[in-house]
């Protein structure tokens, strides 16, 4: 059923931007086609007028006439705090660039939307620019969960921050008048603060911006490590990871020096080494442990809902966790791919 106002041939006068050449469509024809996509899809004209709407993206933002909306400059379609976006968008598909962005828009009625939107020039024959086409799509449902996850993010980091700030008033507090028990504070006060910054670039990697791989991987695994332990961080490439790569390394390395202090060199004695490599398109750390105590009261490798956890984060990103004896050395070994 059409637009109210709105008849098939007023769609279509839209349309007569596109440059249809000499094939048999017509522009009926045309926008009959672009009325089966879900999307939101536009033509521009040149000097950024709105020119054609189809069906389903008039629906999507409630728009009942297309004539009260038809020839108006496309940002004015768009609440102020994104007008700026668009007519950016515009210019650059005038120079002849294909642009996309992410911005708020609510519907014709007030429903609050969030669209990715593309553009693209479109050109005659003769290369001259006949005006832009735009494809928005909803994306409202993927902002609001990351909005959730943002907040489930931020209410983590508090509760863990008052756990961290009450256990080291705790120990503070026992401390006091013994300068032996006030130098163990003052030690466990520091690992509190190293673990904490640990749990940071788990839970918002992308919060300090790129990190290199040896300050990640020291931030990550420095906080388990006790004093006296033989622990070194050995060759690691100069490189940046993804934020996706980064929250997989910081769940696995966590998970290994939790590991570790419960059952390994970190907990009961011995030693651990970290090594990286980069080839081709794989970036390979190794952790290498080899604890004092006997290798059977050591926890066997991919035992444990801890370690099963680190190889569904490195599978979630392509990568994966091999874990192996090696005499009395725990080898685990873990890849991901380069991006």
């Amino acid at each position: 059923m059409l637009d109210q106002g709105t008849s098939r041939n007023d769609e279509a006068e839209g349309l007569s931007a596109l440059p249809l050449g000499s094939g048999d469509w017509s522009l009926e024809m045309l926008s009959a086609v672009l009325d089966q996509s879900s999307d939101c899809i536009k033509v521009i004209g040149p000097t950024g007028t709105l020119d054609f709407m189809n069906r389903n993206g008039r629906c999507a933002m409630h728009i009942d006439d297309f004539n009260s909306v038809a020839g108006l400059p496309w940002w004015e379609l768009w609440p102020p705090e994104s007008q700026s976006l668009v007519k950016d968008a515009v210019e650059r598909v005038r120079r002849g660039e294909n642009h996309r962005f992410e911005a708020y828009c609510p519907t014709a009625k007030g429903a609050p939307r969030w669209w990715e939107v593309s553009a693209s020039p479109l050109r005659d024959g003769n290369g001259d620019l006949r005006g832009i086409i735009s494809v928005s799509r909803n994306i409202t449902e993927r902002v609001r969960a990351h909005e959730i996850r943002d907040a489930a993010v931020e209410e983590i980091r508090h509760r863990l921050q008052n756990a961290y700030t009450l256990i080291g008033a705790l120990v503070t507090a026992t401390a006091r008048g013994s300068d032996e028990r006030e130098a163990f504070a003052r030690e466990t006060l520091e690992r509190l603060q190293r673990l904490g910054a640990a749990q940071q670039m788990l839970l918002d990697p992308g919060r300090d911006g790129p990190v290199p791989l040896r300050t990640l991987v020291e931030r990550l695994t420095r906080p388990f490590a006790p004093p006296g332990c033989d622990f070194t961080i050995a060759t690691m490439p100069d490189c940046l990871l993804t934020e996706d790569s980064v929250r997989a390394l910081a769940l696995a390395l966590g998970e290994l020096g939790t590991n570790s202090s419960k059952y390994g060199a970190f907990g009961r004695g011995g030693s651990v080494t970290l090594s990286a490599t980069l080839t081709g398109s794989e970036l390979v750390l190794i952790w290498s442990e080899r604890a004092a105590s006997d290798r059977s009261a050591v926890a066997p490798p991919g035992s444990g809902k801890g370690l099963r956890l680190i190889e569904r984060a490195l599978q979630a990103r392509g990568g994966r966790c091999e874990m192996t004896w090696i005499d009395d050395r725990l080898e685990a070994r873990i890849t991901l791919p380069n991006d």
